[in-house]
């Protein structure tokens, strides 16, 4: 994991601080995030949220062509619950422009909640966007 100039970053994601904006942006940089690379670069993330006044993640996903459903299960159920309780209450993601993908993902959303029946995705105020500039507000 790197460090440098409010950005973290590692060979599948980084992340940069906007702390005007209380933001964290995250981008993938790989078609596919090995569970174990998603887990521990989120993990990481944790203690910016912990040490910085987070109420937003924009997650950039648009690289991505498929996705480790075991860590979109922990990224939701366990990681977002975990980071609401920091302040962590937006969530912006932007999608790869892929019908196959964007149904994969409400597949999954689909099985996270019949597996975890507490789980509330309304609860994170989860917006999808088209660009990073929409999803900023610009």
């Amino acid at each position: 994991m790197v460090v440098k100039n409010d950005v973290l970053a590692n060979e599948f994601l980084e992340a940069e601080l906007i702390e005007q904006s209380q933001t964290l942006l995250c981008r993938s940089k790989k078609t596919y995030i090995p569970n174990k690379a998603f887990k521990d670069f989120f993990a990481e993330i944790e203690s910016v949220v912990s040490n910085n006044d987070i109420t937003t993640l924009i997650f950039d996903k648009t690289s991505l062509s498929v996705f480790d459903q075991e860590a979109m299960e922990w990224y939701h159920v366990h990681w977002k619950e975990k980071m609401w309780g920091k302040g962590l209450k937006y969530h912006r993601k932007i999608l790869p422009n892929n019908p196959l993908f964007k149904n994969s993902v409400s597949i999954g959303r689909r099985k996270i909640s019949e597996k975890n029946p507490d789980f509330s995705f309304d609860k994170f105020d989860i917006r999808y966007y088209e660009s990073m500039e929409e999803a900023m507000g610009k």
